[in-house]
């Protein structure tokens, strides 16, 4: 299981903004000690492509984000439904790096969701 921690400036609000374009919802048996500061969301879908988002309360990240550091390697989520997904990340603010680039076997894009953090869309 891969775990992607975010920092983000409001815990609420980043929950809601991943629940609303993927799905991740907070886990049941969240036994972080800070537990008021940080929590660990997934769903079915990120289970099962193994990965998880740590989020983590922290006043200064709005100014950290706005620093350019080495850039992070990208999340992949894969998708069974790749155009329908392309469109509707479009309405939360994503900002994709490029057009799709469709091969033979599959279809990718990169984007920048609204946190910052790097995604890249693979169509399974």
């Amino acid at each position: 299981m891969s775990q992607h921690t975010v920092f983000v400036e409001n815990l609420t609000d980043a929950s809601s903004y991943y629940h609303s374009v993927f799905g991740l919802l907070a886990n049941a048996e969240n036994n972080h000690s800070e537990s008021a500061l940080s929590v660990c969301l997934s769903s079915t879908e990120s289970i099962k492509q193994g990965l998880t988002l740590l989020l983590v309360e922290d006043e200064s990240a709005a100014a950290d984000a706005l620093k350019i550091i080495k850039p992070m390697p990208a999340i992949e989520w894969k998708s069974e439904q790749f155009w329908d997904d392309y469109h509707a990340f479009s309405g939360f603010g994503v900002v994709f790096e490029s057009l799709p680039d469709e091969q033979d076997s599959h279809v990718q894009v990169c984007f920048i969701d609204g946190y910052g953090v790097r995604w890249q869309l693979v169509g399974a």
